[in-house]
């Protein structure tokens, strides 16, 4: 059961000082934001607060996993099958992503833990000092990928903002708070900074994550983690190393690129030849630096988790059509064009089955990356695996005109896969060749949309949905801020034609 507590408008809507909303979280472990902690112990509860927003539907939980498919080209979604994500495939105005209030909840959670555990002198007791680090480390992390995601939904990268059409020239991204807000003294009403800005921030808070770590890692009683449940220094150089790719900071993101994979803080490792398949249905995934967990018998144990889980909606409508043989809002197939992208005996061929569904005798390719590994409609969510930072590495090496590197780490890895190596280019071709490889590998994973955006690209569509290319200098490239928010404060510039 979802605990309800009363809290005080974040963000921008803060304008008005009575505001105040009712907000679900889950499991119940939120800590209120005005209760002084008094030890390492209750720290660590708030900062899990925030890992359980990130579980949310609209966020990792699954639309981060999905949506970047289906406004993309990855996937296919027919009426036929229901209407769940319809309008996001057609890219009907308003249909994207939505983490903005969620996102801003979960940066002033991490603000409170961020302005006061220095002062928690724990120095006497080593295992909460070591948490307290942990703790610290962590919330600088989240707070920087939580930065990121906002700055990738709600804005251009530094290099893609464009040159004409709606968005000519729009520069802005999020808002930036580092300091929580805790009374009504602390709202104040702020302006939304530029892409610049915000890039600015999100690599300081990554950097002092992993200057913290770094100490972390030299306290009595460190451990070397051997879970990817809650974000290590090993996933914090990881993503900063893909904030550098999309900055096009190359050298940088090699060099960060090399450190998540150092074996002192990695525990992850590329899944062998005939292994894809079954990485997926482990918990972790061997290959995940950061996962997002779930367990089935707190997140999917009511009607809610099983409609909106991803299993529910990547499986056929219907017991018997599915793996698990359970009833399900089956929408979400794979698109023509990325099945075609495979050879027959790539090992990641084997994610893809045809079948109808309850609902229509129309026969459909559909996606077994989400089988209920983890119990009744539950899965956990890759945020970064170890193949991801392969092809982001291949990717910078290749921005550096070095072709023959990027090619033998892309030859690795379609090795690993069961897939030939005779294609792959060592000249400058390479650079497209690891943007389909990407789409070989991380479909469904919710990346294709953002590497389309982030290399200006403009968006490809599957040619059954009839809606053609949508150019990079369309309005629907970002998602529009809630209207509420900019209702209730008039600094805050909505999006190009929202």
């Amino acid at each position: 059961m979802k605990n309800k507590i009363f809290i005080s408008c974040l963000a921008v809507s803060i304008a008005f000082t009575s505001c105040k909303k009712i907000i679900d979280i889950q499991p119940q472990n939120q800590i209120q934001a005005d209760r002084a902690i008094s030890d390492a112990n209750g720290y660590q509860a708030s900062i899990i607060s925030v890992y359980d927003r990130l579980q949310d539907f609209g966020w990792y939980g699954r639309d981060v996993a999905l949506l970047g498919d289906v406004l993309a080209d990855n996937a296919f979604v027919s009426s036929a099958n229901g209407n769940r994500y319809l309008t996001n495939n057609t890219n009907t105005r308003g249909a994207h992503y939505n983490i903005y209030s969620n996102a801003y909840s979960g940066i002033n959670e991490l603000n409170i833990i961020l302005a006061s555990i220095d002062n928690l002198d724990v120095s006497a007791i080593p295992a909460q000092a070591l948490l307290k680090q942990q703790v610290k480390s962590e919330a600088f992390a989240l707070r920087g990928l939580i930065y990121f995601d906002l700055a990738r939904i709600y804005g251009y990268e530094p290099n893609t903002i464009p040159t004409t059409g709606t968005g000519a020239g729009f520069n802005k991204s999020a808002i930036i708070r580092t300091t929580p807000v805790l009374t009504n003294a602390d709202q104040d009403i702020r302006t939304r900074a530029t892409v610049t800005e915000v890039y600015t921030q999100i690599e300081s808070d990554l950097k002092a994550a992993i200057a913290s770590f770094g100490v972390y890692s030299k306290l009595p009683g460190y451990a070397k983690p051997s879970s990817p449940f809650r974000i290590t220094e090993s996933a914090t150089h990881a993503l900063l190393g893909k904030v550098y790719l999309y900055e096009r900071k190359y050298a940088e993101a090699v060099s960060e690129f090399d450190l998540a994979l150092n074996s002192t803080i990695n525990f992850s490792r590329s899944a062998a030849a005939g292994g894809y398949v079954s990485a997926f249905k482990a918990i972790p995934n061997p290959e995940s630096l950061f996962e997002i967990t779930f367990n089935q018998a707190v997140e999917f144990s009511g009607v809610t988790g099983v409609n909106n889980s991803l299993y529910s909606y990547t499986q056929p409508t219907g017991t018997g059509y599915n793996i698990g043989n359970q009833q399900t809002f089956g929408t979400t197939t794979a698109s023509a064009e990325l099945v075609a992208l495979f050879e027959a005996t790539d090992d990641r061929r084997a994610m893809f089955f045809s079948s109808r569904s309850a609902t229509t005798p129309a026969i459909f390719t559909w996606v077994n990356k989400y089988t209920g590994a983890g119990g009744a409609y539950t899965d956990d969510v890759p945020v970064i695996r170890y193949s991801d930072v392969i092809l982001m590495k291949a990717e910078a090496l290749a921005g550096q005109g070095q072709y023959a590197a990027a090619a033998a780490l892309v030859v690795t890895l379609r090795t690993n896969r069961n897939a030939t190596t005779v294609s792959v280019p060592t000249t400058a071709a390479i650079v497209n060749y690891i943007q389909d490889e990407r789409r070989r590998e991380l479909f469904f994973e919710g990346h294709r949309w953002f590497d389309l955006k982030r290399l200006g690209n403009g968006i490809t569509k599957p040619a059954a949905t009839a809606v053609g290319t949508i150019p990079a200098t369309d309005y629907r490239i970002l998602a529009g801020l809630p209207a509420g928010e900019v209702t209730l404060n008039p600094a805050l510039p909505q999006n190009p034609n929202y």
